[in-house]
């Protein structure tokens, strides 16, 4: 009698190594997409904080990282000078010994010529700005120690460099018609004495800043 052979139907290839890599193609293109979206955030914000018209609107940050308003400064000279002549319209009992009016005063007529000079498009010249700096480092110098004795050597060379400044100005932009003034300004800062306490010649120091506010008045 003839056998028959039956042999066990071989199964179909597994479904689960394909379920499985299924699910690892997702975790991989899921990963993908994250790290895309991530990398188009932070450009977008880089270009956010580089533009300059979004920076214009921000009200300014502190050392504090508090927001605080800053002023816009003034788009000509007008506003520099009314501050330094608001300040010495009356000088009478204004000068003690912390020299807090004569800092002052010099920063404020210091920062009123370099206004007029960029007002009239002498910035360029490196000297303007090279001799306002100048001026402003000494008025801060005369606050850091007010028992020193060289204030008023201090006090002096400011009022020559401003007077220096004013002069350029004069005859650049306003063909000398301010020097009969600016002759008297130049008398007045010399005849501040280096050797005397400037408590001791409190009126010669007033009278420069007087003339100064002539000159700048004829400026403006």
């Amino acid at each position: 009698m003839a056998q028959i052979r039956i042999e066990e139907k071989k199964s179909g290839t597994p479904i689960w190594p394909w379920i499985i890599g299924l699910l690892l193609l997702g975790v991989i293109i899921w990963g993908v997409a994250e790290a895309f979206d991530e990398s188009e955030e932070v450009y977008t914000e880089e270009v956010l904080e580089d533009d300059d018209s979004v920076a214009g609107v921000a009200t300014g940050i502190d050392e504090n990282n508090n927001y605080n308003d800053y002023e816009t400064p003034d788009e000509d000279y007008t506003g520099a000078v009314t501050t330094y002549l608001s300040t010495t319209e009356n000088m009478e009992g204004e000068m003690g010994i912390d020299h807090e009016f004569s800092h002052r005063a010099l920063t404020e007529l210091a920062m009123a010529t370099r206004a007029i000079a960029e007002d009239k498009g002498l910035t360029s010249e490196a000297s303007v700005k090279e001799k306002t700096d100048r001026i402003e480092r000494l008025a801060n110098e005369i606050m850091e120690d007010p028992m020193a004795g060289d204030h008023a050597d201090k006090i002096k060379m400011a009022a020559l460099l401003i007077t220096e400044v004013l002069e350029d100005i004069d005859s650049e932009a306003y063909d000398g018609q301010s020097a009969a003034d600016l002759a008297k300004l130049r008398q007045e800062a010399q005849a501040m004495s280096a050797e005397t306490l400037t408590l001791n010649q409190k009126e010669d120091v007033r009278t420069f800043f007087r003339q100064a506010r002539m000159v700048l008045q004829r400026m403006s």
